[in-house]
């Protein structure tokens, strides 16, 4: 997988100790890969919305249909 130089944005392969385009230590930050990175209180909490809306939305959904019926089946 490609990393990216912090100091030019150059993508670089994997292992290299300093970008070979403008000589910055790349060091461990180059090193890291998506096992080490921690989410964030942002990130948590648009992951939680995102999943809360995937779920309620079809319950409120099939709410709503069985509201109609019920409405629809009482006014007879």
């Amino acid at each position: 997988m490609p990393v990216w130089c912090p100091k030019c944005n150059a993508m670089l392969p994997e292992g290299l100790e300093t970008c070979p385009r403008c000589g910055a230590r790349l060091g461990k930050a180059i090193d890291q890969t998506t096992d080490d990175i921690e989410p964030n209180r942002s990130d948590i909490f648009w992951l939680s919305a995102y999943t809360i809306g995937i779920v309620l939305i079809p319950i409120l959904i099939g709410l709503a249909i069985g509201l109609v019926c019920i409405l629809l089946f009482v006014s007879r």
